[in-house]
C-alpha cells in the first residue's frame, strides 16, 4: 500500500517535470528560430515588410524643349495634374463637387469621387493650373504632378517634330529620333501603404530627384516655317493636289530653314521630304550638264540638234512638248529639251554620269537626324539597260528626296560643295551651357566654282524666260528649273498622274536660300512651271518681309536697279502726320510685280491702295504686291499706316510706303 502510495506521489512531479522539459525545449525552438530569423532573415523579412508597407514610384524627368534658331520654344512640356480623392477625408462635399464639374468632369464622375462608400478614386484625364488653384488646400483632394508635351505652333512643323504620347513615349520625327538626349533620367518616389496594401493619400516621399533632359535648338526658323507651310497649304489648295513639299535651305552651311510637307486636307504628314523618293523628271538636268562641263565633254556655247521635238533611239521616241531645231547647251537647259539633253548624255561614258549623279549626293542618304531616311534609288551601272543614260539624263529610271534635290542645288548655289543637312544646331544643358554643337560639314567638292557659276547663268534664263517665269520676282533675280515627272505605282505609270517640282536658288547672284517645292497629282495645269513654281514666289515674297529672315536682307535690297530717291514714314498716328513727316529715306524697297520695276507701267492700270493696317507685315506686302504696286518698308511687326492711304487711287507700279510697329506698341 505504502509503495502505492508513494508512486502516486511521484506521478504529478514527474509529469511537471515533463511538461516544464516541453515548455523548455519548446521556448528553445522559438528562440532558436528568432535567432535564426533575426540574425540571418531579418535583413530580407524587414525588405518584406518595407515592401508591404511602401510602393516604389518612378519620377519622370522633364523633356527637353525644343526650339528653331531664334529660341521660339516649337515643342515644350508643362506641368499638369492627375487628382484623386479620398472621400471620407472631404469635408465640403458640395464645394469639391462645384470645381470638379466646373474642370470638366461629368456630374456624375464628381458625385462617384466623392461618395464615401469608396476610399480611393483617381478621376480620369490630366488637369490645368487652374483647377489646381481652385482646389488646392480642399481636405480629400490630392494632386500628382505629370508632364504633358505640347507644340505651342500647333500642327505648324509637326512633320519634322513628331509626337510623345501620355505616357511620354516618343512616337516619331525629332522626338524620337532625340528621345535619349530630350527624356532625361527619371527620379525615385515611395509611397507609404496600408495594412491592406493600399496607397496612404498623401503619403509620399522623393528618394531621388529626376535629371532634366537637355534643350534642343534646331535650325529652323519659325517664322519661314510658317510661311513655307501657308504658301503649301494655298498651293495644294488651289491645285487639288493630293499633297505636297516645301524646303528652304541656306546653301551656305546646309541649314534646313523651313519644311512643311501636307496632305490633300492640309493636315501634317510625315516628313516625306527624307522618307518617300520620287522621279525627279526635267530637275535633274542642271545635274548632267554640270557633268559634262566638268568631265570635259562639252561646252555651254556647243550645238545639238533637237529633231524638231522628236527622236527615236533604240526602238524609243523621247519628246518634247515643243518642237525645236539647233540648240546651244545653254538652250537646251533653258527650254529643258528632253531630246537635245538626252542626245548629251550620250558623250558620257556610263561610269561617269554615274559618278557624277553620285557626287551630287543621289543614292544615299544624307544622315539628316530623322528617322526611316531613304536613300532614293540609283542604280550601278552593271545593271543599266541601253535606255538608261537618255533615261537618266531626263530624270527617269532615278528616285531621289525632295531634301537630296535640294542638297544638290545648293552645290550649285555655293560655287560646287557638296554640303551634309543640318537640322540640329546645338544641345544646351538646361542652365544655357552649351553641351554640343553641329558645324558645317563639306562631304565633297562636285564641281568646280567656275562649272557652277555657268549653271547659276543657265538657271537665271530658265527663271526669266524659260519654264519658271511663274517663279519670277520682278528685279530681283531667282535662279531654278522645273521638272514635271509621271508617278509610278507597283512598277506602271498611272495615266494622269504627275509630280510637279520646281527647284532653285534666291538670289541668284549671291544665293542666301536654296528652295524646292513639290506637288502630288495636281488637278488640270500639272506642269512644274504652272504648280510648283507659284509656290516659290509667294513663300519668298512672305520671306522678304519676314521679321527675323535668316539672311541679309540689305543685300538682297540692294540686288534691284536703284529706285527713285523715297522717303520712309517715321512713326505716325494718322495719315496726315505720315504725309506732313516724311523722311529722305528708307530701309529697302520690295518690289516684285514683274510690271513695278522702274516706273509705272506704260498702260497705267488704276488701282486703289489695299487696306493693310492692322494686318502683319508679310500679309500686307503680299496684298500690296497682288495690286500691283511697288512696296518701301520701315519697321517690322503689324502695319500702322501706309502712304498713299488706303483707298487712294494710283497707278500700277506706284510706290507705295508702309510703316509697322511691333506688335501691341
Amino acid at each position: 500500500m505504502s509503495r502505492r502510495r508513494e508512486t502516486a506521489q511521484r506521478a504529478p512531479a514527474l509529469r511537471r517535470r515533463v511538461l516544464l522539459l516541453g515548455v523548455l525545449c519548446a521556448a528553445g525552438v522559438v528562440l532558436a528560430r528568432t535567432a535564426h530569423l533575426t540574425l540571418r532573415e531579418g535583413v530580407e523579412w524587414a525588405e518584406r515588410a518595407e515592401q508591404q508597407q511602401e510602393q516604389g514610384l518612378a519620377l519622370p524627368a522633364p523633356r527637353g524643349t525644343i526650339y528653331d534658331r531664334n529660341g521660339i520654344p516649337l515643342a515644350a512640356s508643362r506641368d499638369v495634374y492627375r487628382i484623386a480623392v479620398a472621400p471620407r477625408e472631404v469635408v465640403d462635399r458640395e464645394r469639391v463637387i462645384s470645381a470638379l464639374t466646373d474642370a470638366g468632369v461629368s456630374l456624375q464622375e464628381a458625385r462617384r469621387a466623392t461618395d464615401v462608400k469608396r476610399r480611393w478614386v483617381v478621376l480620369r484625364g490630366r488637369f490645368g493650373a487652374a483647377v489646381r488653384e481652385a482646389l488646392d488646400g480642399v481636405q480629400g483632394v490630392h494632386f500628382e504632378t505629370v508632364q504633358q508635351r505640347f507644340y505651342p505652333h500647333g500642327t505648324i512643323a509637326l512633320e519634322l517634330l513628331g509626337r510623345v504620347n501620355a505616357e511620354g513615349t516618343a512616337l516619331g520625327g525629332l522626338e524620337l529620333e532625340l528621345d535619349e538626349v530630350l527624356r532625361g533620367e527619371p527620379g525615385r518616389a515611395t509611397v507609404r501603404r496600408d495594412a491592406r496594401g493600399r496607397p496612404i493619400p498623401g503619403a509620399m516621399v522623393r528618394v531621388l530627384e529626376p535629371k532634366p533632359g537637355k534643350d534642343v535648338y534646331l535650325t529652323l526658323d519659325a517664322e519661314l516655317q510658317s510661311i513655307a507651310d501657308e504658301a503649301l497649304r494655298v498651293a495644294i489648295d488651289s491645285t487639288r493636289a493630293a499633297g505636297g513639299e516645301f524646303l528652304l535651305l541656306d546653301p551656305r552651311n546646309g541649314d534646313v530653314l523651313a519644311a512643311a510637307s501636307r496632305n490633300r486636307d492640309g493636315s501634317a504628314r510625315n516628313w516625306r521630304a527624307v522618307t518617300e523618293p520620287y522621279e525627279p523628271g526635267s530637275t535633274i538636268k542642271p545635274f548632267l550638264v554640270a557633268s559634262l562641263l566638268a568631265a570635259g565633254r562639252a561646252r555651254m556655247t556647243d550645238s545639238v540638234y533637237a529633231e524638231q521635238g522628236h527622236w527615236t533611239y533604240l526602238g524609243r521616241t523621247i519628246s518634247d512638248v515643243h518642237g525645236y531645231g539647233w540648240l546651244t547647251v545653254h538652250e537646251a537647259l533653258q527650254k529643258s529639251s528632253n531630246v537635245a539633253l538626252a542626245k548629251l548624255a550620250m558623250r558620257l561614258d556610263p561610269a561617269t554620269q554615274y559618278q557624277y549623279l553620285r557626287d551630287f549626293g543621289f543614292g544615299s542618304p544624307t544622315a539628316i537626324e530623322y528617322p526611316s531616311e531613304s536613300g532614293g534609288l540609283l542604280r550601278a551601272p552593271r545593271r543599266w539597260s541601253k535606255q538608261s543614260q537618255p533615261s537618266l539624263a531626263i530624270g527617269y529610271e532615278i528616285s531621289v528626296t525632295p531634301l537630296q534635290m535640294a542638297l544638290a542645288y545648293a552645290a550649285l548655289a555655293n560655287g560646287g560643295e557638296l554640303l551634309a543637312p543640318r537640322l540640329v544646331r546645338e544641345v544646351r544643358t538646361r542652365d544655357g551651357r552649351v553641351q554640343e554643337s553641329y558645324e558645317r560639314t563639306v562631304v565633297r567638292r562636285v564641281i568646280p566654282e567656275e562649272v557652277a557659276e555657268q549653271l547659276r547663268a543657265a538657271l537665271i534664263d530658265v527663271v526669266e524666260g524659260g519654264t519658271g517665269r511663274q517663279a519670277a520676282l520682278g528685279p530681283f533675280v531667282v535662279a531654278g528649273k522645273t521638272g514635271t515627272a509621271r508617278i509610278a505605282e507597283n512598277g506602271r505609270y498611272v495615266p494622269g498622274a504627275y509630280t510637279a517640282s520646281f527647284a532653285g536658288f534666291f538670289p541668284a547672284d549671291d544665293p542666301q536660300l536654296v528652295f524646292l517645292a513639290k506637288v502630288d497629282e495636281p488637278k488640270g495645269a500639272y506642269y512644274g512651271g504652272a504648280t510648283a513654281a507659284p509656290i516659290t514666289r509667294s513663300a519668298l515674297e512672305a520671306a522678304l518681309a519676314a521679321h527675323h529672315a535668316p539672311f541679309d536682307r540689305r543685300t538682297i535690297a540692294a540686288e534691284p536697279a536703284p529706285l527713285p530717291e523715297t522717303p520712309s514714314i517715321p512713326p505716325a498716328t494718322s495719315q496726315h502726320d505720315v504725309a506732313r513727316t516724311l523722311e529722305s529715306r528708307g530701309p529697302f524697297v520690295l518690289a516684285l510685280n514683274e510690271s513695278s520695276a522702274g516706273q509705272p507701267a506704260a498702260s497705267a492700270v488704276e488701282v486703289d491702295v489695299p487696306d493693310v493696317v492692322g494686318s502683319p507685315l508679310r500679309d500686307a506686302v503680299r496684298t500690296l504686291h497682288a495690286a500691283g504696286v511697288r512696296v518701301q518698308v520701315d519697321g517690322a511687326g503689324v502695319v500702322s499706316a501706309t502712304w498713299p492711304a488706303a483707298g487712294t487711287t494710283v497707278t500700277q507700279g506706284t510706290l507705295v510706303r508702309v510703316l509697322a510697329r511691333p506688335e501691341g506698341r
